[in-house]
């Protein structure tokens, strides 16, 4: 029968482990066992695992975005599969909650539940959680941890309540290194216990500091992808391959702190006793290794040292150093300090290349899985007749199609195409990673399952924009075509929402009786060329919305009345339903629009709260018929909990109607 697999690595070999199982995974599948679909160190992987290793409390529901996850592990160990989940956390209480989830999931409950743990010296333990932030750990994460290694043996003994122990299993890793290194003794065992042969290690190793003993190599492994763009394309292999080389050369640095060691050594001696006997291991083997027990930690944040710096930059391959400068440059306004000094470097001694001359507008199109549609984007852009120069920026959020290599094919034909493909998928990077990229005085939007029906429609735009100095921004109408057939092609928006008594020109308050803006119609002068304000939220829905209103609160609306675009819904869009059926467009995105309401609320400051609460009014409504059609009415009762001011207004606005009606006599 399958079994639910459940491995918790406490031990400095859990990234070489993890990648080690990512690397074999048709192995594992060839032997009955699949772990998540999801790359180890992506934020899809952190993400999804995230859904799991929960704390839930007891009789409460798991997130509703966890019930897929649920699912899919259902469908895998009744079709006869092992279900491996895998973390590196090390509370105890996620035990505990897990098997809560667990025990209250008739279909999960059913099948038999083994957990492994692997357990490594907890002062390398505490060494690689410290090299594994980007910025050093708060005082109170350090003390933290601390605690949490000191009570290995109780989240041991968590482990065995949670799952019984005879389906507990223990493994020791001796390391005496916080680094990450090949151990194939140590994976053979981990392989063993999922019942698979010994796996191939990974080749290359993945891009992680981990796998670094200096902190001079961990920050340079951080330089390749500025904000996780990944172009041009890069030889990952060989920049890990030149920075290891370098890094056997300057060895070991430190970076926890020093009191948190000797802490951890005062305050766990009792721990690591016991952690031994429950390994069968003899007293000392998990003791912190010499060299690292009373080692000063090495500034965390000093500035590079230059002659490391040249070091690596000369020991890359031609075409990877290439590369590898380019990334740097296309991105400069966006550089850490770290960068900045590779790319100092990497021009050492090399003609500057003359730069492009500077674009007036920018477009920006944002794309995912838009295989089908996003060559018709780029062509309506190239195909622009313009007395300025025109940049666009094309960043895809991690396409599972071939619109990446769509893309890219494009941008090796036209030097003004410049693609960001992001490396993994983060809540509101898609809008952040391309807003911070747009430094021109024009902006126009273009998603990628849309396109540009005018060629003289940036040039309109812009003409209107500098005989208009006032206005913020403009739009037009455009031709909206549903895919499927489901209606006619129709334009937008209504003469509803269109200036009214000839006016060319709408108000701030004008956008709040609904968007009158379609994405691809907006061309901004844009507010953001000197980088986006800290208060700014890029994970809103809808965002074009919010983007609108950020533009109309610094200047008037300018409306031209010629169609010059082509909006496209099709079932991959997330506003697909809207124009098909309300009602059930709202169950699933009422929600983010209640609290893209609330967002903009808080950035007016509540001067403009009766029109949102009127349109917030519309989304409850439809929820209430949901409730009353459809029986379901988890949507109102959470919207009402999660967003109050506006579930009070719902409520008054219903008994203002019932009055009225009760005065008419209805």
């Amino acid at each position: 029968m399958a079994r639910l697999l459940i491995y918790i690595d406490a031990s400095p070999s859990f990234p070489l482990l993890f990648s080690t199982i990512h690397a074999n995974r048709r192995l594992l599948s060839r032997f009955g066992t699949e772990p998540a679909p999801f790359d180890p160190w992506s934020c899809e992987f952190i993400r999804t695992h995230a859904l799991f290793w929960n704390v839930f409390e007891e009789g409460k529901q798991s997130p509703a975005e966890s019930a897929g996850l649920l699912r899919e592990t259902v469908r895998l160990l009744e079709s006869g599969r092992n279900a491996l989940l895998f973390s590196s956390v090390l509370d105890g209480e996620y035990h505990a909650s897990l098997a809560r989830l667990i025990r209250r999931t008739p279909a999960l409950s059913r099948f038999e539940t083994r957990c492994l743990l692997v357990v490594g010296r907890p002062a390398c333990v505490l060494e690689q959680r410290h090299r594994n932030a980007r910025n050093p750990l708060r005082e109170e994460d350090g003390e933290q941890l601390v605690r949490r290694l000191v009570e290995l043996p109780a989240r041991i003994d968590d482990a065995r309540r949670a799952w019984g122990e005879e389906n507990v299993s223990l493994l020791a890793d001796l390391s005496a290194s916080p680094t990450a290194r090949r151990r194939e003794e140590l994976a053979e065992r981990l392989f063993a216990w999922l019942g698979a042969p010994a796996p191939e290690p990974p080749r290359p190793l993945p891009r992680h500091p981990l796998f670094l003993a200096s902190q001079t190599a961990r920050r340079l492994s951080w330089t390749s992808a500025v904000r996780d763009c990944e172009w041009p394309p890069l030889d990952m292999g060989a920049f890990m391959e030149s920075l290891l080389a370098l890094d056997g050369q300057w060895g070991e640095e430190v970076v926890s702190p020093l009191r948190l060691r000797e802490r951890l050594n005062r305050e766990g001696a009792g721990a690591l006793r016991e952690l031994e006997r429950m390994l069968r291991l003899a007293p000392g083997e998990l003791d912190c290794p010499e060299w690292l027990a009373a080692r000063p930690e090495t500034a965390f944040d000093a500035p590079l040292p230059r002659e490391r710096t040249r070091a690596f930059a000369d020991a890359l391959p031609a075409e990877a150093r290439l590369a590898l400068r380019r990334r740097l440059e296309n991105d400069a306004p966006l550089l850490t300090p770290d960068q900045r000094a590779l790319l100092r470097e990497l021009r050492a001694g090399e003609r500057i290349e003359v730069a492009e001359p500077p674009a007036l507008i920018t477009v920006l199109t944002m794309t995912r899985n838009h295989e089908a549609y996003i060559a018709d984007c780029l062509e309506s852009v190239l195909a622009q007749r313009t007395s300025f120069p025109v940049r666009h920026i094309v960043l895809d959020h991690c396409s599972t199609d071939g619109t990446a290599a769509i893309v890219a094919a494009y941008a090796a034909k036209y030097p003004s195409i410049r693609p960001v493909p992001l490396s993994c998928r983060r809540v509101g990077e898609n809008v952040r990673g391309l807003f911070l990229r747009c430094r021109t005085r024009y902006a126009a939007l273009c998603d990628g399952d849309d396109y540009f029906s005018d060629p003289l429609k940036l040039q309109r735009q812009v003409d209107f924009l500098e005989a208009h100095p006032h206005c913020s921004m403009c739009f037009h109408p455009v031709r909206v075509v549903y895919e499927g057939g489901e209606k006619e092609t129709e334009i937008y928006p209504p003469d509803s929402l269109l200036p009214r008594d000839g006016r060319r020109e709408l108000y701030l308050a004008d956008m709040f009786r609904g968007n009158p803006v379609q994405t691809c119609s907006a061309v901004y002068r844009w507010r953001f060329r000197d980088g986006l304000p800290e208060w700014f939220r890029p994970g809103l829905s809808p965002g074009d919305w919010y983007w609108h209103l950020l533009h109309a609160e610094v200047g008037k609306i300018g409306f031209l009345p010629q169609v010059m675009a082509v909006y496209r819904r099709h079932r991959g869009a997330a506003y697909y339903l809207s124009g098909i059926s309300r009602v059930e467009h709202r169950r699933r995105q009422g929600m983010n629009e209640l609290r893209t309401y609330r967002a903009v609320n808080e950035h007016f400051r509540g001067r403009y709260f009766l029109p949102l609460a009127h349109l917030a009014d519309g989304v409850l409504s439809d929820f209430l018929r949901l409730s009353l059609d459809g029986g379901d009415r988890a949507p109102l009762d959470e919207a009402c909990e999660r967003y109050p001011e506006f579930g009070e207004h719902f409520l008054k606005t219903l008994r203002n109607i019932q009055t009225a009606q009760t005065r008419s006599g209805q």
